[in-house]
């Protein structure tokens, strides 16, 4: 009967040491641990770094297991200008075993993070390559890398993650995908790859038909090599293609006439231009200079009287206007066009100040 006893007492004995143990180490440690980490949580809203960072400490001494608490430590020490400890922290976490799909790929964010504050690029790129290949259609990730490719003239890489990104975008134009394709062509030309850089801005017209870098592209391309009629048609082509843009291929199909013995043509490209483009100055320009060539001074005095009009502090088309009065010795001329100018500056300028007084 007595041992009955004692057995009893012993397991009564144990038990409650059991339980004190539980008491002391477990449920405390557990409670501790949760409510620092909330509590750091909570400082980090507030904006009290140095405290949270403190409390995290504390956390992640008494439970190595929290993932997070370490990569909101090493989120304050890089934003403390301590990058290179910030990344020793975050990189850590990668060699830990059974990390899920979300946990990992936020860890590669604060990593990619941490590499761009080192100004380390590539392993930046890596580490965003990484996140794509976790998750094939997390939007963050493909937007970095293509900022991160575009920034560094990775045009071909570029090129394939905005095909990505559309894709999981779901957007059917393929428009964006234009510049790309200029910028491979165009690392191309610099190389005076000229044929392989043809094919790709064709590529990037096909995508947008109104890229006008594009043409141009093109066009030099085939004046580099000598073929001048045949950057004159593609040049040409932004006149009919992009009628507003036409005036960007003004002076290069100038050089190309005259290479090619034709510069009187000139005035049907400009006049082109201004059936499209009215008001353009840079083709109205362009024609009272072919006409002053051709020793007709007194059209290309009537194109400039009336660019001036639409333009009075255009000061090249004043000064060529001037010169023409001055080789007509018309001193009446040139008076009457300075009174003009001013009257239209001055009303321009009234209108202007009425305008953001309104606004104000």
């Amino acid at each position: 009967m007595i041992d009955y006893i004692f057995i009893f007492a012993f397991l009564m004995f144990a038990t409650m040491a059991l339980y004190y143990l539980y008491e002391r180490y477990f449920t405390h440690k557990s409670r501790t641990t949760s409510d620092l980490y909330l509590e750091a949580l909570k400082d980090l809203l507030d904006g009290r770094q140095e405290k949270a960072f403190s409390n995290l400490r504390e956390v992640i001494a008494e439970d190595s297991t929290n993932v997070d608490a370490y990569i909101r430590l090493g989120i304050i020490l890089r934003e403390n200008n301590k990058p290179s400890q910030a990344l020793q922290v975050h990189k850590d976490l990668t060699l830990r075993s059974g990390l899920g799909a979300d946990l990992k790929t936020n860890i590669l964010k604060e990593l990619y993070h941490d590499y761009m504050d080192l100004k380390e690029y590539d392993t930046a790129e890596a580490a965003l390559k990484e996140i794509v290949d976790i998750k094939s259609k997390d939007r963050w990730g493909l937007i970095k890398l293509l900022e991160l490719q575009k920034e560094n003239g990775k045009w071909d890489d570029a090129y394939e993650t905005a095909v990505r990104l559309l894709k999981i975008e779901e957007n059917k134009s393929k428009k964006p995908l234009a510049a790309f394709k200029f910028h491979m062509g165009k690392q191309l030309y610099k190389k005076r790859e000229y044929h392989k850089a043809r094919i790709l801005f064709k590529e990037a017209i096909g995508f947008d038909p109104l890229n006008v870098d594009a043409y141009l592209a093109i066009g030099d391309s085939y004046n580099d090599e000598g073929r001048f009629e045949d950057a004159f048609n593609f040049w040409n082509k932004v006149i009919s293609n992009v009628p507003d843009q036409g005036h960007q291929v003004i002076e290069r199909l100038k050089k190309v006439l005259f290479e090619l013995g034709r510069y009187g043509e000139m005035n049907k490209i400009c006049e082109n231009i201004l059936s499209h483009s009215p008001k353009n100055l840079t083709a109205r320009m362009c024609l009272a200079e072919f006409y002053e060539k051709k020793g007709d001074a007194d059209l290309a005095e009537e194109i400039l009287v009336s660019i001036i009009d639409d333009y009075p502090d255009d000061m090249k088309s004043v000064i060529e206007l001037v010169r023409i009065y001055l080789e007509k010795n018309n001193n009446t001329k040139i008076e009457q066009l300075l009174k003009t100018i001013d009257k239209k500056l001055h009303k321009k300028d009234s209108a202007s100040r009425k305008s953001e007084s309104q606004t104000v």
